[in-house]
Order: C-alpha cells, then structure tokens, then sequence
C-alpha cells in the first residue's frame, strides 16, 4: 500500500499530508466542529478550578497584601509577576491533569475492549504528561466518535433514499442452508441487502487486475466512481489518472476519494491535474501536521470502482506499481480483487455515494443509482463496516461464517491479530472437526504486526488449526472461505484496525462455482508456502517468543 518510506501499516498511523490538498469544505468540516470550542472550554474552566483548589492558601495570602493593611498594588502586581514562571508551570499541570481525568473518564464509559481500557487508565494516570503525549498520537479521539454517529443516521438515510429494493427474498434465496443465517445477521448489522442475478470475477494480482479496471474505465459513458485508501503517483497511477482526465472531456462524471493518510505521497500536482480536467476530488479526513493525531485513526480503507453502475471492482488492491512489480525488501506481490455486475454494484455504489456525501455534505445530484440487470445468478452481500456503524458488521461476518460451517474454513490474511472472539471461534471449529487452514505471509511490511501474528500460531497449532506461512513474496489477500460454497473477500484485514476502526467494505459471495476458483487459488498459493509444525514451533529460539510477547502486548494497539 505504499513506499518502503513507510510500511503499510506505519502510514496508518504516522504521517504528514499537505495541506494544499485539503479542501475548505466536506471532510475538513470535522475539524472546525464546534464541539472542539466546547470542549477546551470545559477543560480550561476544570483545569482553572483544580489550579485555584491546588493554590487557595497562597491565593488567599496573596489578597491579604494586596487589600489589607500596608498593602499595595504595585507590591502585589511584583510579587505576582515574580511568581508567574510558576503560576504558568502550575496552571499547565493543572489543564493536563483535567485533560487526563475527562480523558480518562471517557474511555471508562465508552471503551469496549477491556485491554485497552485498562491500559490508557494506567498511563493516564500514573503518568500524566507521558500519557497525554501518547494519547494525542495514538488515543482515540472523543470529537470523531460523536461526529460519526451523527454520520450513521445520515448515511441511513441516504441508503434509504437511495437504492431502490433489488435482490430477493433471503428466505427463498438460500432456504435451509448455513449461510442463510449469516446472510440475515449482515443485512440487520450491516444492512447489507442481499442481491441474487450477479457475476463475480476472481481477479488475481496486479496485472490482472489493473488490465480488467483499466478497460471498464475507458469505456465509461456516463460516470465513474473511485475510492481508494493509497493512490501512488507512479506509472500505473498516471495511467489510470490519464484516462480519469480523457474521459471528463468527453463528458464522463468523475468522482474520486482517496485517503489522506493512505495517499500521503500522491502529491499536490497529481490532484491538481485531475481537478484542471474537470474531475471532482476528495481527500479523506485530511490531515495536516499540527492536528496530525486527530486524524490517525477512522482511516478509509476502501477499495471501490463502479462505471456507470454496471460494473464494479472491490478487494485489496489500491493503485500503485508495487502490485504489479513487487517491492525489493518483501518481493512478489500477491493479492486478490474481484469484478462485479449485477445489482451488487447498486450497492457498491450506495457505499461510494455515502462517503462522498461525508466528504462533500451534498449528495451525488446526478446518475441516481438504479438496479443494475442481471448478469448470473451468483447471490452477493456488500457490507460496510467503520465508526458510523453500531455494530462491527465485517468481524461478525467472519465470525458467523466460521461458526456455522460444518465442514471447511481457509483463511488467508497478511495481518493476523484477530482478537480473543474470532480466534477462539477458530480453536472450536477446528476442534469440532472443520478442517481449519490460516494462511499468513512469510514476509512483512511492518515488524510489530508480524510478530504480533506470530504470537497466535501456538494456540492455533493446538487447537489443530492448519497454519501455513506464504513463501514466494507478501501475500496481501483478504479471504475466507466456508465450506467451499461462500467465499468473504475485500479490504479488512484481521485485525483490530480494520475490525473496529477503520471504514472497511467486504463481499460475502455464496455460490459454490465462486468458491471453487478461490479454492483453487488457495491451494496454488499452499504449493508457495510452508506448514507450520507444533512441535518444530516449540523449539523456536527465546529471542523470538519474546518478540512475539512484545507484539501480543502491542497487539491490543493494532
């Protein structure tokens, strides 16, 4: 996902983007909330009340010379600017305390993950000005949480104004069948409509990938919809940017979003040429070094291109030459994408549309979406999971597919840090008897998350989970699939950042003929890669076990 300045996963927490990219409205209006004022408001007036309960005694002498007998003006006015060094070095104490107290108070009441709560209690606490550092860069932001929800219900409605009702009865779709249940747990989490007439394509790596994206955006007609967490500024990147400009002068609407973060590098010229051009461009949640943590976390990871509502393309690959040439340090790029038509790209689109609308605060007025014709018969959920959701729709998924499956689960991920729910969920299946695979790269791109994925093949290897590590390069894929008849694949990473952070957008596909080309991908990627062995992993050297505990010790951070 990005130079070897930064790994991937390094952007997604570390980085400067400049601010000739961000626009004076839509996403940026996060940042001029007037929740902010309120907020500091709140903490001065407490910080001002713990100085004044802190420094009463000397207040009130100070009062004693300046109005009683003897006193003077301008003796108090020099005592007090003798002890302004002080006051201030007081007074800053004081705010950062009532920082961490309200901080602190927060995430007791609205953290989730008991880990992770206990951890910024501590440091909060026991080290106030430590922890308030630690906490701008990496905490959570209190402002974003409450914006989102507010997000949520307008993104509610625009869903409901926009798709028109396309699909089938889910009960008649897959009456009797193990994926009924988690086709009916994601349209109430996710409210994902399930949609039958579909096509899906298997698209493997990048020359594949980018060949098939590149011949659909040529023959645009009416519009074309791209959202993407890292677009680089290199030979695909230009190719793609130069037939994004060739066809807004021929007419063709063209809306792009990309991540700030993610696109840190893209550069101001690349945005500026698409803009020249007559294509509409959006950055998401920009980020700008004086603000730089507000912004780390609630990343775009989507990876979505829909033409004239007929054709769709979803799945890990962004745009750049790393997917189709590889990168020096990690090698051969190895990833999976899919192309879509049918009325699944209808819903593709509500997505695209949504966080347009987010970044832009006006819908898209022009090419209302309407159900696409059939194309198959394969059924298709689309579902979307981030901060504006109350439940986390992607991880669920995982979880019902890997609970209801009776006979097969394969999993293949390139950062495995799934969280106590979906690996004790794996640990059961394989102990029930489901023949349980997890398929990990050998190589990696950030040295924690490695580590941190390391820390979970014991258990695993235990539990009788077969685990393989990836050979030939980095394999970047993010799939499951269930019984050879559903196949989950997209953007979200097993871990906690994709589970329950960033805005991620996944396919469930339930048809066997799409399960059987993923199978058989599945088991050419085996051929590259190598079985771990639980009693070859118990020898494994000291030094590494306790890598492994500093990444699982991290990993609640991930």
């Amino acid at each position: 996902m990005g130079r070897r300045f930064f790994s991937v996963r390094e952007r997604e927490r570390t980085c400067v983007f400049s601010r000739s990219l961000q626009p004076k409205e839509g996403c940026a209006a996060l940042k001029r909330s007037k929740g902010t004022g309120f907020l500091l408001l709140f903490l001065f007036g407490f910080a001002t009340a713990l100085f004044l309960f802190s420094r009463w005694e000397e207040l009130a002498a100070a009062g004693r010379v300046l109005f009683g007998d003897g006193g003077s003006f301008s003796g108090a006015f020099r005592h007090f600017l003798g002890s302004l060094p002080a006051l201030i070095r007081e007074y800053s104490s004081a705010f950062l305390w009532a920082y961490g107290l309200f901080i602190a108070g927060v995430i007791f009441l609205e953290e989730k993950n008991p880990d992770r709560t206990i951890a910024w209690l501590v440091v909060l606490i026991l080290l106030p000005v430590v922890g308030f550092v630690l906490y701008l860069f990496f905490g959570p932001d209190i402002r974003g949480r409450g914006y989102f929800r507010r997000l949520k219900r307008k993104k509610r409605r625009i869903r409901q104004e926009g798709t028109p009702q396309h699909g089938g009865d889910r009960k008649e779709i897959m009456s009797g069948s193990p994926e009924q249940k988690t086709a009916l747990m994601l349209s109430k989490s996710a409210r994902a409509l399930l949609t039958t007439g579909n096509s899906v394509k298997m698209l493997l790596n990048g020359e594949e990938t980018f060949s098939a994206i590149t011949c659909a955006l040529s023959r645009a007609e009416k519009y074309i919809h791209m959202e993407y967490y890292s677009i680089a500024n290199d030979t695909i990147g230009n190719t793609i940017k130069d037939i994004l400009i060739k066809k807004a002068g021929e007419g063709v609407r063209v809306n792009v979003i990309f991540d700030s973060v993610g696109s840190w590098d893209l550069g101001t010229r690349y945005v500026v040429a698409l803009k020249n051009a007559g294509v509409r461009v959006h950055s998401f949640l920009p980020v700008s070094f004086p603000r730089l943590r507000r912004e780390l976390n609630f990343r775009n990871h989507r990876k979505i291109a829909v033409i004239d509502g007929r054709i769709g393309f979803m799945g890990g690959l962004n745009i750049g030459d790393m997917y189709i040439t590889g990168e020096p340090s990690i090698g051969f790029w190895r990833d999976t994408h899919i192309e879509l038509t049918g009325p699944a790209v209808s819903c593709l689109d509500d997505i695209f549309r949504a966080d347009w609308t987010f970044c832009d605060k006006k819908p898209l007025e022009e090419h209302a979406p309407v159900p696409a014709p059939p194309a198959g018969k394969v059924p298709v959920q689309i579902a979307a999971s981030g901060p504006d959701n109350n439940w986390k729709s992607i991880l669920q998924g995982y979880f019902s597919l890997i609970t209801n499956a009776r006979k097969s689960v394969w999993l293949c991920t390139p950062y495995f840090v799934p969280g106590e729910p979906l690996m004790t969920a794996l640990a059961v299946a394989a102990m029930s008897g489901v023949d349980v695979r997890v398929m990990i790269p050998h190589k990696t791109d950030h040295a924690i998350v490695y580590w941190a994925s390391l820390s979970n093949v014991e258990e695993l290897l235990k539990a009788g989970v077969k685990v393989y590590r990836y050979e030939k390069g980095f394999i970047h894929s993010k799939i499951l699939i269930a019984d050879g008849s559903s196949v989950s694949v997209g953007t979200a990473n097993l871990d906690a950042r994709s589970l329950e952070i960033n805005f991620e957008v996944q396919a469930f596909i339930y048809d066997a003929s799409v399960a059987r080309d993923f199978i058989r991908a599945y088991e050419n990627d085996m051929e590259e890669s190598s079985q771990f062995r639980l009693h070859e992993w118990l020898r494994r050297p000291f030094r590494q076990k306790v890598l492994e505990s500093a990444g699982r010790l991290w990993s609640s951070q991930l």
